[in-house]
């Protein structure tokens, strides 16, 4: 190919990553390769700020950690061929999870696919359903440098939410062809005031309460991740009278008298569960993780209960298909719009409730007392240090996202807590952390099993941003956890489940991290997993604290017994 055409690519990639600044991007993720280098090229001579990892499907989990931390679009971009592939996990979880991702990726000349040419793959569409835009524009000289900037920055667009309002991730796949180093002609001037090629502007919706039909009944506000302002929910919910139980994820899970932390113990007794019924569930973000509330609010549906479910395509939300409504509306216009008049139903009605909680939160806490670690301990552990040292929380999705949601207690202020909650997998949670602490907003805790923390070990590999604080806790019950509490379990010889589902390893997380070179140490109380993570958020960078929890099956057993003791509790104060 010509040099001109090598120039003209390079005038492309950078009106690209010039309309990337303009909309708001901050942070590119760059994976070596060659066939990227025109996009790299750009952005290094950007104000970009650039992360290099080595591995891609690690790199997508690291942008999606980021994205979450600045709530702004993150820029990934990777070479041709199977790199490309890798980054199908974490695509999945940005669109599931509606966390806004670029993915830009190089591809071959398009004469080269299906020739066998090295490191060449059907690219074009490879996502999917997954991506809320895939552009393919072909080799980048033959399209006009007018439409250059409109392609850039309807990308942008379309990661933050576009006319759908639903962010997520979008996909440039662009053939490069060499030379692919090269001076770059003049690019199209953007707009003279800064601002984007594209801008979208949404008028807010007009005046009046939306809850208006349900104003005065007894209510519940279930609150997860992206359900708005903490304040601002305490405020709307006070005013109702409307008890909230709150995700982890959820700014509102606080020590305050209208927050609920332990409603998956309490509906587990059948007693409490019919007692609690209100006659409305408002439901606002991501759902609990609790497989016992969410079933508790299907069959209150079936049973003629209201179920509203506000906030953006609460549809994709809705996984029970049980009666609903949906309120199209932003959480945070809906709190604002309960007026300090709205009449509140009986007083009666949150204070059940706080009674309960208060019950529950009384028997956990002396239960987890403890010196010798257990898995529901070290979540609130973790929790409470988090909440003290202003850290933010990344949580893995199976075990722990659980333990913290069912037994951390609530504090002052509440822990930012982030967990991969789209896919509901444990890949790339250690990649994420990473992310999140690169984001340069304060310290980041992450608490992973042993098996998540291995599966993303490429995650060690690359260098840390500086000034990075990480503090990875790792719960090594020797396997997968959250399998002993399945029919599993009791359904096959152990030997077989331990094959099949548990799947022990004998490898040490504390070798593998100090392998690694990074400061690691194997903890065994509560006093000695607090001084762990004080040293580690002390110290900066990143380390690594193991801690030595009960067997599986006696984790299961204290899980049981928490959930008896918290019904003995909770049900005596409905005398």
């Amino acid at each position: 190919m010509s040099v001109a055409i090598g120039s003209t690519q390079a005038a492309f990639c950078a009106t690209f990553i010039d309309e990337m600044e303009r909309g708001g991007v901050r942070h590119a993720v760059v994976c070596p390769g060659s066939r990227s280098t025109p996009l790299v090229l750009a952005a290094i001579r950007s104000s970009l700020t650039i992360h290099v990892r080595l591995d891609e499907r690690s790199a997508g989990f690291f942008a999606i950690g980021l994205a979450k931390m600045t709530g702004a679009p993150v820029l990934v971009m990777v070479t041709s061929g199977t790199a490309v592939a890798e980054l199908a996990a974490s695509v999945i979880e940005a669109d599931l999870d509606r966390v806004p991702l670029i993915v830009a990726t190089a591809d071959r000349p398009p004469e080269l696919v299906g020739t066998g040419a090295p490191q060449t793959i059907a690219q074009a569409g490879i996502f999917g359903a997954a991506v809320r835009l895939a552009v393919d524009p072909g080799p980048v000289h033959a399209i006009a440098p007018s439409a250059w900037r409109a392609l850039a920055s309807r990308l942008v667009i379309e990661a933050r939410g576009g006319t759908s309002r639903l962010a997520g991730p979008v996909h440039l796949n662009v053939p490069l062809v060499d030379p692919l180093v090269a001076e770059p002609t003049s690019i199209p001037l953007g707009r003279t005031d800064g601002d984007p090629w594209y801008r979208l502007d949404r008028p807010a919706l007009g005046a009046g309460n939306p809850l208006a039909p349900w104003i005065g009944r007894r209510g519940l506000v279930v609150a997860g991740e992206g359900s708005g302002s903490g304040d601002e929910i305490l405020v709307a919910a006070t005013r109702l009278g409307w008890p909230v139980l709150a995700d982890p994820r959820c700014e509102a899970r606080r020590s305050d008298p209208f927050v609920v932390t332990t409603a998956d113990a309490l509906l587990r007794d059948p007693r409490i569960a019919q007692a609690f019924a209100p006659e409305v569930i408002l439901i606002a973000g991501g759902l609990p993780a609790s497989k016992v509330v969410n079933q508790w609010i299907a069959t209150l549906a079936s049973d003629g209960v209201d179920v509203v479910r506000i906030g953006l395509g609460g549809l994709q939300r809705h996984p029970s298909m049980a009666t609903a409504t949906f309120l199209d509306i932003e959480p945070e216009e809906l709190w604002r719009s309960v007026s300090s008049d709205t009449t509140a139903c009986d007083e009666g009605w949150r204070a059940r409730w706080a009674g309960a909680e208060v019950a529950a939160r009384g028997v956990i806490g002396s239960m987890l007392a403890e010196d010798d670690l257990s898995e529901p301990q070290v979540a609130t552990t973790v929790s409470n240090h988090a909440a003290l040292a202003g850290a933010t929380l990344v949580v893995s999705s199976s075990m722990p996202i659980r333990d913290l949601e069912w037994y951390a207690a609530p504090e002052a202020e509440a822990p930012r807590v982030l967990a991969n909650r789209g896919a509901n997998g444990i890949d790339g949670v250690v990649s994420t952390a990473i992310g999140a602490a690169s984001a340069e907003a304060g310290p980041v805790i992450a608490l992973v099993g042993d098996l998540a923390f291995l599966h993303d070990v490429s995650a060690l590999v690359d260098d840390l941003a500086p000034g990075l604080t990480l503090v990875v806790v790792v719960n090594d019950n020797h396997g997968g956890g959250i399998f002993s509490f399945l029919p599993q379990r009791d359904a096959m010889e152990l030997q077989e489940f331990e094959r099949l589902f548990a799947t022990p390893k004998a490898t040490d997380p504390v070798k593998v991290a100090a392998g690694f070179g990074y400061r690691s140490q194997r903890v065994a109380t509560a006093p000695q997993l607090r001084a762990a993570i004080t040293a580690g958020l002390e110290h900066g960078g990143l380390s690594v604290v193991v801690c030595s929890v009960l067997s599986r099956d006696a984790n299961v057993e204290l899980h049981d017994r928490l959930t008896s003791a918290v019904a003995v509790a909770a049900t005596a104060t409905l005398a």
